[in-house]
């Protein structure tokens, strides 16, 4: 459960372009969520939309291939997760498959009962905040007192990006100590989340970037896979630390209802297929490779590390902050902020 894999193509130094079998398998086991965020991007509801223990074991056989094994490990979200009447059987049916279970959920339900259940089963969880000042440290307290690898994910968004620059700063040390990480995800239009919210490339943004490489943060940083084409322009940051959207060539997605995506933000199903219909292996080795091949990086702009680059999101225009049709078109973002 150390959270370390090694990839490799036809020769150790190869990096191949996507895997045999995807390594991570990002599962929803419900819709269901009494707590109502105003940002939730699946519109989560107290509805009682459980994925059943039976489909979660069916899900975990089809992800099991005759050569290459399984995943290596599942994200399990929601909804929220710790909600879900039958979680820890879940987890449990997880580890019996040899597949190592991490956790995504808002926190509020966590106690020192469910805390002592997870403890020597999951690889990590992971508390979303989008506001650091709400992060309850009694929960921080009974994760780190298990010594539970324990992330924050930070959702980044057009008004928290103030507060994000202050994380960056080392304002809030005193909450992260002890963690393993912070991991900023960038804001999506989706669901019950705006427009409005969205990042903007503005003297905010570029402040925020700009504090990226000489960050003061008492713990590990990290971004999600939309805020990497602005790592790999604007930052120093070494690229063999870094990983283009992996979504469909090395994780998958899986919603309560057996539906597959490349991506838990998909915003049309044109690569949506269900389990109950076709086999797992057939999605992956035959229907996504359309969406693989209709993934390249056309963005003409000069960047010093566009080979490293997956390029635009396919299905959010408005989180493309560095992509251009035009090679040398000039953008809000100069590209001095690069070298500054």
């Amino acid at each position: 459960m150390t959270g370390i894999t090694f990839r490799w193509g036809t020769t150790l130094n190869e990096n191949p372009v996507f895997a045999p079998w995807p390594e991570l398998a990002d599962i929803s086991i419900s819709n269901h969520c009494t707590k109502g965020c105003e940002f939730c991007y699946r519109d989560s509801k107290n509805d009682n939309s459980f994925m059943s223990l039976e489909d979660y074991i069916y899900i975990l056989e089809e992800l099991n291939h005759p050569e290459w094994g399984n995943v290596f490990q599942v994200a399990i979200g929601g909804g929220e997760p710790l909600e879900h009447p039958q979680l820890k059987e879940i987890i449990e049916a997880t580890i019996s498959y040899n597949v190592v279970p991490n956790l995504t959920t808002n926190g509020h339900h966590l106690t020192e009962e469910i805390v002592a259940f997870l403890e020597q089963r999951i690889g990590a969880i992971a508390l979303s905040i989008n506001d650091i000042k709400q992060l309850k440290m009694h929960n921080l307290d009974l994760l780190r007192r298990r010594n539970i690898r324990t992330n924050i994910h930070y959702l980044l968004k057009n008004d928290n990006i103030g507060q994000a620059i202050e994380i960056l700063n080392g304002a809030f040390n005193h909450c992260l100590s002890g963690i393993n990480s912070i991991i900023f995800l960038t804001y999506k239009p989706l669901g019950r989340a705006s427009n409005s919210n969205c990042l903007v490339l503005n003297d905010a943004l570029k402040t925020f970037v700009k504090l990226i490489d000489k960050q003061n943060v008492a713990t590990r940083i990290g971004f999600d896979a939309c805020f990497v084409p602005l790592l790999l322009h604007f930052t120093n940051t070494n690229v063999d630390f870094i990983d283009s959207c992996e979504c469909g060539f090395f994780s998958i997605y899986i919603d309560e209802n057996l539906n597959v995506k490349p991506c838990s933000f998909a915003t049309d199903d044109k690569y949506t297929f269900n389990l109950r219909t076709i086999s797992f292996k057939d999605i992956w080795e035959i229907k996504y490779s359309g969406y693989r091949n209709s993934i390249i990086n056309q963005c003409r702009r000069r960047c010093k590390n566009k080979d490293h680059c997956r390029g635009r999101c396919p299905y959010y225009d408005e989180i493309n902050y560095c992509y251009s049709n035009v090679q040398e078109e000039i953008l809000y973002v100069e590209d001095k902020l690069a070298s500054a």
